[in-house]
């Protein structure tokens, strides 16, 4: 397996002290907390399960446990705290409900007001109020089942290993997979020389939102480098810019086109750059796509 460590030593150290920080339980429960990826909410979470609800108008709705996934359940059933947000979120988002006989997978931590008693043991709150859950759809809930009870894995591993995990799930089928490692990678600055030919590959994704997260990590890929460019046909960095350029002009989704400006601009030799970029400033349909080109050749100006 080709390795992420080249240039991934500080993404290492940063992923360390994110997942050794001590989390609260409770302090992430406002509505607008930063929004984890799937990857956090599995490393943070104490508990993740696989649950059916078997009565969600109560106090604490009652769910009983088909899988667990990280962690040991205290039992069968658990108790889960969800009224103290829906009571304090205000205007802001949707409340929380528990219809019965649906199955979610619970991000949890131990309930932040409950009594340390052990006959409280089984409850618990959502990790991030809203964003500690996901309802498991009636059909084709492998793919999400799959991909959480392999990223509870991989975080039980060392930060490097983690690096290499998510690295691993990039050539892989599993879209959730794909984007938890696209978003991790890129909030850790992880991109490196050797995430091209996967991040290449992965522009040909039928999914737009696939495609403009790799298109982030190119550009943070760019942004690293400390060269002009190699002026050698296989040179992969060159290869991964003809192929953010191809996007740039080809892509049809407008916030995809954004993300391959945005990565474009980011290439260190500006001047091999400046005509395609005064080209989509001047052609792109999309006004967010010419605006994002104008701002990075008056950047280059400076």
């Amino acid at each position: 397996m080709t390795s992420v460590r080249r240039g991934g030593t500080a993404a290492v150290a940063a992923l360390s002290l994110c997942l050794a920080a001590p989390m609260v339980p409770g302090a992430e429960r406002p509505a607008g907390a930063a929004r984890l990826n799937l990857f956090q909410l599995t490393a943070r979470a104490d508990l993740v399960v696989h649950v059916r609800v078997r009565e969600g108008a109560l106090k604490f709705a009652s769910v009983e446990v088909l899988e667990a996934m990280k962690g040991s359940p205290p039992a069968p059933r658990l108790r889960v705290a969800f009224r103290d947000f829906n009571r304090d979120r205000g205007v802001r988002g949707d409340p929380i409900v528990f219809p019965d006989g649906q199955e979610e997978i619970l991000f949890l931590v131990p309930h932040a007001q409950a009594p340390r008693r052990k006959k409280d043991s089984d409850l618990f709150e959502l990790l991030n109020a809203p964003q500690g859950r996901i309802t498991v759809p009636a059909e084709g809930a492998g793919p999400i089942l799959d991909a959480v009870r392999r990223l509870a894995a991989l975080a039980a591993a060392d930060p490097s290993s983690q690096l290499d995990g998510l690295h691993r799930f990039l050539g892989g089928e599993n879209l959730y997979l794909i984007e938890a490692s696209l978003d991790e990678m890129g909030r850790l600055r992880a991109a490196a020389p050797s995430l091209y030919p996967a991040l290449l590959h992965l522009l040909q994704s039928p999914s737009a939102s696939i495609r403009a997260r790799s298109l982030r990590l190119l550009g943070q890929a760019f942004s690293a480098g400390d060269r002009e460019g190699s002026a050698e046909a296989g040179d992969p960095a060159r290869a991964a810019l003809a192929g953010v350029i191809e996007r740039a002009r080809n892509d049809r989704d407008e916030s995809v086109r954004v993300e391959a400006v945005m990565a474009i601009a980011a290439w260190p030799g500006r001047r091999e750059v400046e005509s395609e970029l005064r080209a989509i400033a001047a052609q792109d349909p999309a006004q967010a796509v010419r605006y994002e080109a104008e701002k990075a050749l008056y950047r280059g100006r400076q």
